[in-house]
């Protein structure tokens, strides 16, 4: 029986690292596993396998025989079509639970909600004393760097912070001044401005038509000097095409620690500022320190939820 791991379409970092470290750790306990995603990874996780040289070789496509492990998600509305949720056997994911999972006993969970998904995959490699590649451990290293803004978020977890110092001792290669360097060169978007937002879903946990998206960028108040005009046209677009009322992005600074969000109109910026008490001034509001987008949405959810 072969298993697949498999995570979102259009994945980020953390959804590469644990789809290619998951199955290395499943096929150095002896089982027969590959991975498999679709759509465009996210610029951050291309950045990080060219830098270090790093080659996917995910399989083509998915066999209706598999067995599914879902990986940095359980929200079967982000996995691709051809899977069939009755072939789902394992998720490992940092997310709330969705209510599908409610009455499946048959597959095995692990849902912690800390900073990065990645962290429990390295934990599985550290407590079972499982070798783990360099190739593993950079890219679960940088899952957690990537979703805890670099440790610093309040959703970080000790056990993000311990299981990246450990991932940095398994892979020397990995140093203060390549990170930098790979958040500054994921600040350089382009093209690809409205994936990276990732502001195409609205939330189904809600009573309100809502979506923020996320940008983890290098020096936010120049990159909105540059960018701001296309992000506030990329978000009357989604808004209009999703139909979508309440729709903003949350612009955190990866180098300097503080988060900017920025709203498409004064309705979306009263509703975050009524829940959360950001301050907005031309629809945008900058906080003291990172704040992430789950830590908003959270607020919002136990307000708006259904």
């Amino acid at each position: 029986m072969r298993k697949v791991v498999t995570t979102y379409i259009n994945p980020d970092m953390d959804g590469i690292a644990l789809m290619y470290a998951y199955t290395e750790f499943l096929r150095k306990r002896g089982e027969q596993a590959d991975y498999y995603f679709e759509g465009t990874m996210k610029k951050e996780a291309e950045i990080v396998l060219n830098k270090f040289n790093i080659k996917l070789n995910n399989v083509t496509r998915i066999e209706d025989k598999d067995k599914i492990v879902l990986v940095d998600t359980n929200y079967l509305t982000e996995i691709p079509k051809t899977i069939k949720k009755e072939n789902i056997v394992e998720i490992i994911d940092h997310h709330n639970r969705d209510s599908w999972l409610e009455n499946r006993n048959d597959i095995n969970v692990q849902i912690e909600l800390i900073g990065a998904a990645a962290t429990l995959v390295a934990e599985r490699f550290k407590n079972e004393n499982i070798e783990i590649s360099r190739e593993s451990a950079i890219l679960l290293y940088y899952g957690i760097i990537s979703n805890t803004m670099n440790l610093k978020i309040k959703l970080t977890n000790q056990k993000d912070i311990e299981m990246a110092k450990w991932l940095k001792q398994q892979a020397q290669e990995i140093t203060d001044e390549i990170t930098t360097g790979i958040f500054v060169e994921k600040s350089q978007i382009g093209d690809t401005l409205r994936e990276e937002m990732e502001v195409e879903f609205k939330d189904q946990f809600m009573t309100i038509s809502w979506s923020m998206g996320q940008l983890e960028v290098a020096n936010v108040e120049e990159f909105l000097e540059k960018y701001e005009d296309n992000i506030r046209k990329i978000l009357d677009v989604v808004s209009k095409e999703n139909d979508v009322e309440f729709i903003s992005v949350n612009c955190m600074d990866i180098i300097n620690g503080y988060s900017v969000i920025v709203v498409r109109d004064e309705k979306t910026a009263k509703l975050i500022s009524d829940a959360v008490g950001f301050e907005f001034n031309n629809l945008k509001a900058k906080t003291n320190e990172l704040v992430s987008r789950k830590e908003i949405v959270k607020v919002i959810r136990e307000i708006y939820k259904k």
